[in-house]
């Protein structure tokens, strides 16, 4: 039960059972961490809720998104997870069920996120959001807690791909360095991450606007430009990730280049290994026919097989230097 407190700050008070009714300025969270039936049964017949309530607050999957009805606005989040998401694309979902005088918030497992707005509430509130607590101001709080998530999640991401960025510039400096494939999985990796955070931005920056476009009757004016802030985060965020998403594109244009530079070399070395041995090829085939052996120069001479061999290294090693002059090994 969160209350007005004299000193002008809020007030939290745990309750072992739901109270018979909501007074006047107070508001009443209830956060359930893996609900049981009975559980939500009870909540059920408390708050008067319908099976479509319950079903939006209980079921899996689904994309982020805000829906009113009548009296009360459903709200579905996922976000990222802030420290497994990197290493897993862990994701979290929280569903808020938001009256005017009391808000549900389902999640599964343990909520950092929930547990670090009831700790500041325990201590000294948010009385710089509202002297009285509200629903609008817990929904705010709740959205700019999962808007702030993305902050960390972006810079780790970031980090991963400087990283990358000056592994795939020193593929370049490094003319006999081969790239390695996990640096072709690691790109694959982040690449998949930055879209998940596309897709999960995308959601909650509409929901951030339809609430600062005033949609919902239970979000009051006066804290329409606090959305409006959030809003303008989320386009931030959207952008922030959309252009590490290029720079994603860039590096992986350089492993193609790489890629590409290394094939090249291999057939260039190729070419050239062939061209120094098709004229050797074609003397050691020209005295390898059989013919009468005075027919062939030097066939006679007991100095003929040295001969050729000098002839042979002769031109081998005039089209090495030719090849060396120009440029082309």
């Amino acid at each position: 039960m969160l209350k007005e407190h004299e000193e002008g700050r809020w007030q939290s008070e745990n309750l072992e059972v739901l109270p018979e009714e909501i007074n006047k300025n107070h508001v009443l969270w209830v956060d359930a961490q893996d609900p049981t039936e009975p559980e939500m049964k009870e909540l059920k017949d408390y708050f008067s809720l319908d099976e479509h309530n319950l079903q939006e607050l209980t079921e899996e999957g689904g994309r982020s998104r805000i829906d009113e009805h009548e009296d009360r606005v459903f709200c579905l989040l996922n976000f990222p997870h802030r420290e497994g998401f990197i290493f897993d694309g862990k994701m979290e979902r929280l569903a808020m069920l938001v009256c005017s005088r009391w808000i549900i918030t389902v999640h599964k497992g343990y909520s950092e996120l929930t547990c670090s707005v009831y700790k500041k509430i325990g201590t000294h509130g948010y009385f710089s959001l509202s002297l009285v607590p509200s629903t609008d101001i817990m929904l705010f709080i709740l959205l700019d807690l999962v808007t702030s998530e993305y902050y960390p999640v972006s810079d780790s991401v970031f980090e991963r791909i400087e990283v990358l960025s000056q592994e795939a510039l020193g593929l370049f400096r490094e003319r006999s360095r081969q790239v390695d494939r996990s640096f072709g999985i690691q790109i694959l990796k982040i690449r998949e991450k930055l879209v998940a955070l596309r897709q999960s931005l995308s959601p909650l920056r509409e929901i951030m606007g339809r609430i600062t476009r005033g949609e919902f009757a239970l979000v009051q004016g006066v804290n329409l430009p606090r959305f409006g802030d959030l809003y303008d985060r989320t386009m931030q965020l959207v952008e922030v990730v959309d252009s590490n998403r290029e720079e994603m594109s860039n590096i992986r244009d350089i492993l193609v280049n790489v890629q590409t530079v290394n094939t090249n070399n291999i057939i260039r070395v190729l070419t050239i290994i062939s061209a120094i041995f098709l004229p050797l090829t074609l003397i050691a085939g020209i005295y390898g026919t059989n013919f009468k052996p005075g027919f062939i120069p030097e066939a006679t001479s007991p100095y003929g097989f040295y001969i050729m061999i000098a002839i042979m290294v002769t031109v081998a090693s005039s089209l090495a230097l030719i090849f060396k002059h120009r440029g082309w090994i």
